[in-house]
C-alpha cells in the first residue's frame, strides 16, 4: 500500500517542494471513500487511460511510483509496492532529487481499477 509512506513524505517533504499526485482509473466512488478511509493528504485525480498523459498511458503495473525531479525529468520509476528497503532506498532518492536546484519534485503513484 503505497497511501501510507506517500501521505507521510508529502507532509514532511512538502516545504522542501515535493509534490505528491495519486492517479487513479478505479471508480471515483471507491477512490473518494478509500481516500477519506486512508486519510489522504495529497491530491488525488481520475481518469481513464486514454484520458492520461502518454507516459502514464504505458503504465501496466499497479502501484507504480515515479520520481520526476525539478524540471520534469523521470528520476525513477518503482514497479510495485514500495517495501522495506526498496522504500528507503527511493526515500534516500527523493531526498537527494530534493537538494537539486529548480522546480518542484513529484512523486506520482498511479493505480488501476481492481
Amino acid at each position: 500500500m503505497e497511501v501510507p509512506h506517500l501521505n507521510d513524505w508529502y507532509r514532511r517533504y512538502g516545504k522542501e517542494g515535493l509534490v505528491v499526485l495519486g492517479l487513479s482509473e478505479a471508480k471515483a466512488e471507491d477512490q473518494k471513500k478509500a481516500a477519506k478511509g486512508f486519510g489522504l493528504t495529497y491530491p488525488l485525480f481520475f481518469g481513464k487511460r486514454d484520458n492520461l498523459p502518454p507516459l502514464l498511458r504505458k503504465v501496466t503495473g499497479y502501484p507504480t511510483t515515479l520520481l520526476l525531479d525539478r524540471n520534469g525529468k523521470i528520476r525513477e520509476v518503482v514497479f510495485g509496492i514500495l517495501f522495506g528497503e526498496k522504500r528507503a532506498e527511493f526515500e534516500r532518492k527523493l531526498v537527494g532529487v530534493l537538494k537539486e536546484k529548480g522546480k518542484a519534485v513529484s512523486s506520482v503513484s498511479h493505480k488501476g481499477e481492481k
